[in-house]
């Protein structure tokens, strides 16, 4: 019964997921009382994910280093430069703009490449910098936001780089072992299944992290709304860079590293820090959820038309 439960969430995921985002909205006591869930349901996804990862494909795109060691610039380096720009030019108030900075600080949602694979999109590229991506950045975040852009989280540049660490390196050492003990040949045979647990994990995540959204939204509309639309724009506006920074590619590709550059994994961040993250962080967090549950389904017929041209050529 278990395994036909997780095999329909795994077939069911959108629709699962939508759901978590507006139940969490709707009662805000579940919303409340999931919260204490959320530093531990960011290791369990990322577990999951890298249990789920074909790392033969990783490991093949890495004997051809150069399309992803300028991923990894563009995400990790290039990505934070421009909206510390971005912020600065649109003047937005510092919570804000220190929010979305550290949002495009933090490496790709790791479901990134699998929602460029669903829409048609060839995203082997993606998968390999995600994968990279969400190592590389214990190098890159903590220096980068903390030293060079003075960001006040309540921790040094060494202690978040400990809890960056023991996250990351914790949820790889749990899949590693699962691995080990199930077998690989176990693991390929119920892909559903493992779907199915990560669809259940990010429900129980993304009811967590709408704790506190509807309370601020009935007491500074006006605020939450901006912090909203500051997410639409920047998921959108970051796709569409990164298909255009990467247009020198076939475009099934560029499109699929767009995708993965506009939908950025602020939970690591967040599941680090804990209760000490800065409340305007954790809102962008929150809301954040909305463009990268949402938009997939809205941008589908664009992306497939244009990776429709791109097969006909």
């Amino acid at each position: 019964m278990l395994a036909g439960a997780f095999g329909w969430l795994g077939r069911h995921g959108k629709a699962v997921l939508a759901v978590g985002i507006f139940l969490g909205l709707a009662v805000p006591p579940l919303a409340q009382l999931l919260r204490p869930l959320l530093t531990p349901s960011v290791m369990v996804l990322l577990a999951l994910t890298f249990l789920r990862m074909d790392w033969a494909a990783v490991a093949g795109h890495l004997r051809r280093p150069l399309p992803a060691f300028l991923l990894i610039a563009w995400l990790l380096i290039a990505s934070p430069a421009l909206m510390a720009l971005a912020t600065r030019l649109a003047n937005l108030p510092s919570g804000l703009a220190e929010a979305m900075l550290l949002w495009a600080a933090s490496p790709p949602l790791i479901a990134a490449p699998s929602i460029a694979a669903l829409l048609g999109l060839d995203a082997a590229l993606a998968l390999v910098g995600t994968a990279i991506a969400t190592f590389a950045m214990l190098l890159t975040l903590p220096p980068l936001v903390l030293l060079l852009a003075g960001i006040d989280v309540g921790l040094d540049p060494s202690q978040l780089l400990l809890r960056l660490a023991l996250l990351t390196f914790g949820a790889l050492a749990v899949a590693v072992l699962t691995r080990r003990l199930t077998g690989p040949e176990i693991i390929a045979a119920h892909p559903q299944r493992i779907d199915g647990a990560i669809v259940l994990t990010l429900l129980l995540f993304a009811i967590a992290a709408m704790d506190g959204v509807t309370a601020a939204a009935f007491a500074e509309p006006l605020r939450v709304a901006g912090f909203v639309a500051a997410a639409f724009a920047a998921n959108l506006s970051f796709q569409a860079l990164g298909a255009v920074a990467f247009c020198g590619l076939p475009r099934r590709i560029a499109l699929a590293l767009g995708i993965t550059s506009g939908n950025r994994n602020l939970a690591i961040l967040v599941g680090s820090l804990g209760a000490s993250a800065p409340p305007d962080v954790f809102l962008y967090f929150a809301v954040g959820q909305l463009p990268i549950y949402l938009l997939p389904g809205l941008l589908a017929p664009i992306y497939r038309r244009l990776a429709g041209v791109q097969r006909r050529r």
